[in-house]
Parts: structure tokens; C-alpha cells; sequence
């Protein structure tokens, strides 16, 4: 995932919080307006891309969105392109990297360890959507509105148990809409 999330050089936070948000929260990102540029080059003294995003976000079109986005990316900084872990941006500038966010809803935390449990306080939301995506997965498309009550039926028995997850891939598998 890590991987994926980077272009196989250097990371993004952007990319990053994008993916975590839609595949991990539900919850897509919609296109940025025509009229919003990339990040410019650093001319006024921003020395790293948290910086850089600080600054672009300051224009009130892009902050809706970048509010959610930055913050999950800046957690998932401590690692690089690959996925190895890293306190520093490069060997060579030691430029160091800080994976402190804020939520929307105003919940701090300092790295992906604290944002995980500011996941887990989710359970339900993020079990919804892990069983949505494994039931896109298996079946081949997408889910529809029509599919909700077959997603509640897998939930359901499983909440009291905390979703154990092979109980939920065995749910999806015996389900009427996966067999048929």
C-alpha cells in the first residue's frame, strides 16, 4: 500500500491520505476544481512539502478537501517509497519528518500508531468499509444502494465479536450475494 501510494521515488502525502481515505474510511475525494493549480515550486521560504501543503491550503477552495487528505498522508510520512520506515526525508538534508496531524473533527495524533487508534474509535464505519471492498472485490464491481441490506446482514453478527476478519471473509464468501 505504501508502495502504491508513492511513485516509486518519493512519497506523497496527498496520495496518501487520498487512498487511506477512500479505502480505508469510504469516503471518496472529489476532483479538484479546474481553477486550482499544483503546489508551486517553493519561492517563499517553504522548506518541505508540509510546508508547501500549509500554504496551498490557505486558499479556502482547497482547504475543504486538504483538511482531510494532509493530515492521514503526514501520518504515513515515517515511511518512504517503499514502505521502510525513516525519521528523515534524505540522507543527505536530515531534514526530519514529523507525522503529527489534526482530524477534521479536531482529534490529534502523532504518527500512524496514534491515527490507527483514532481509526479504532471508528470500528463500525471502518468495518463497513473493509466489507464493501472485499465484497467489490469478490464480486466485480461496485456496491449499489440495493446491496446495503446484505452488508448489514454480514455486520451484524460480527460487531458483538469485534469483526474478526476471518469470521467476515467467510460471511462474504457464504453470502447469498456472493454465491449467486
Amino acid at each position: 500500500i505504501l508502495t502504491v501510494s508513492a511513485n516509486g521515488i518519493e512519497t506523497s502525502p496527498v496520495t496518501r491520505g487520498v487512498w487511506l481515505l477512500e479505502n480505508v474510511l469510504g469516503t471518496p475525494t472529489p476532483p479538484p476544481p479546474d481553477d486550482v493549480p499544483a503546489i508551486e515550486p517553493d519561492t517563499r521560504g517553504a522548506k518541505t512539502i508540509r510546508d508547501q501543503l500549509l500554504k496551498h491550503r490557505e486558499d479556502a477552495t482547497c482547504f475543504q478537501c486538504h483538511r482531510k487528505i494532509d493530515p492521514l498522508g503526514f501520518a504515513m510520512e515515517g515511511f518512504d517509497a517503499i514502505g521502510q520506515s525513516r525519521k528523515v526525508y534524505n540522507i543527505k538534508s536530515k531534514r526530519p519528518i514529523f507525522t503529527s496531524g489534526e482530524l477534521p473533527g479536531g482529534a490529534k495524533f502523532d504518527g500512524p500508531e496514534e491515527l490507527k487508534q483514532q481509526l479504532v474509535e471508528r470500528k463500525d464505519f471502518i468495518a463497513r468499509t473493509v466489507t464493501e471492498r472485499l465484497l467489490t472485490h469478490a464480486l466485480g464491481r461496485r456496491m449499489e444502494p440495493t446491496d446495503r441490506p446484505v452488508v448489514d446482514a454480514i455486520l451484524m453478527p460480527l460487531k458483538a465479536e469485534d469483526y474478526p476478519t476471518a469470521r467476515l471473509i467467510e460471511s462474504i464468501v457464504t453470502s447469498d450475494l456472493f454465491r449467486r
